[in-house]
């Protein structure tokens, strides 16, 4: 049965090489960007409205201090015009100037804001832009590799259909270890063993799995997985 496991994988290496010329496609690597970027797009967007959202509370906040504190200082001037104490005037002029920084101080805040969504509005433009380039991106790459895809496709069915048939001349269980295998990417699955080594790695096996390799049992080397039978 190990014959017809080694047919298989054979045969498989074609439809591997088919995997591996689709995979690394120029095509579908730019294809997987423009849309890895495309699915970004929404949350970095939704972060931008929450940021633009707060900075404007807070730009209004400001505006509404800055008003307050004018309306003060409007009010103390008032009151200087009609005070007739010194030291009133001169607490009242220490007073104007506390506002006057703080007006100041708020006025800095307010401009720093604002140009945090300015930055915010060029970003908008950023995305909006590379938007279109992504889509136009991946709409152009799938289509080529659609093309290559197509290219191939009569020689992968035929390679499945050998496949297929060669499936059900394999012992079950040694298929489905097989296939495991395959799916995470290991390949080639079968080695021979050499010199009581993994036909692989070249790891040493142990007593127990010598034993049942012996027997005519496939093991799995343990370092690298792949599974390994005995000549006779």
């Amino acid at each position: 049965m190990i014959q017809a496991l080694l047919d298989y994988q054979e045969i498989d290496k074609k439809l591997r090489e088919i995997e591996k010329k689709l995979s690394g496609s120029e095509e579908r690597k730019k294809a997987v960007g423009a849309k890895k970027y495309l699915e970004g797009v929404e949350e970095n967007v939704n972060k931008l409205d929450a940021r633009a959202l707060e900075l404007v509370a807070t730009y209004e906040q400001v505006t509404k201090e800055q008003l307050t504190l004018k309306e003060q200082e409007t009010a103390i001037n008032d009151a200087i015009t009609g005070a007739n104490d010194e030291k009133e005037v001169n607490y009242l002029l220490k007073k104007i100037e506390e506002i006057i920084v703080k007006i100041k101080s708020l006025g800095s805040k307010a401009n720093k804001i604002f140009d945090e969504i300015q930055t915010i509005m060029k970003e908008y433009a950023t995305i909006k832009n590379n938007t279109k380039v992504a889509q136009a991106q991946y709409n152009e790459n799938l289509k080529k590799y659609n093309e290559l895809k197509d290219s191939v496709k009569d020689e992968k069915d035929q390679i499945e259909r050998q496949l297929s048939s060669l499936k059900d001349k394999t012992d079950p269980a040694l298929m489905d270890r097989y296939l495991k295998k395959r799916a995470n990417k290991i390949f080639p699955v079968v080695y021979a063993l050499n010199n009581n080594v993994c036909g692989a790695c070249g790891m040493e096996l142990n007593m127990s799995e010598m034993n049942k390799l012996k027997n005519g049992e496939v093991v799995d080397c343990e370092h690298c997985q792949r599974m390994n039978f005995m000549k006779k």
